[in-house]
């Protein structure tokens, strides 16, 4: 996971394909939904290591940031000089 973290293959890939992050739209997941199963399996990954994570969504994602504060992640702020536009989500063991 950490190789593919500091890869920048998912930065590539969203530069590529930046219609696809706009295509989310609509409602939530499930709460037991594919989404959350992977997300949850990547924070306890990721926790058992740090005890704060973080990711990086693009600001114009509404369905996408609306997920990740439904699950308990914490916006951050945007992060300045990016380009597409990208926001930060952070969230801290003790709030999972």
């Amino acid at each position: 996971m950490d190789r593919f973290i500091g890869s920048g293959a998912s930065d590539a890939h969203v530069k590529t394909h930046p219609e696809q992050q706009q295509e989310q739209g609509g409602a939530l997941p499930r709460s037991g939904g594919p989404d959350r199963l992977l997300l949850r399996h990547a924070e306890e990954t990721l926790f058992a290591r740090y005890a704060a994570i973080r990711l990086e969504s693009l600001a114009g994602n509404a369905a996408a940031n609306s997920f990740y504060e439904a699950c308990g992640w914490r916006h951050a702020g945007r992060l300045q000089g990016e380009s597409p536009a990208k926001v930060e989500y952070v969230k801290n063991a003790s709030a999972d």
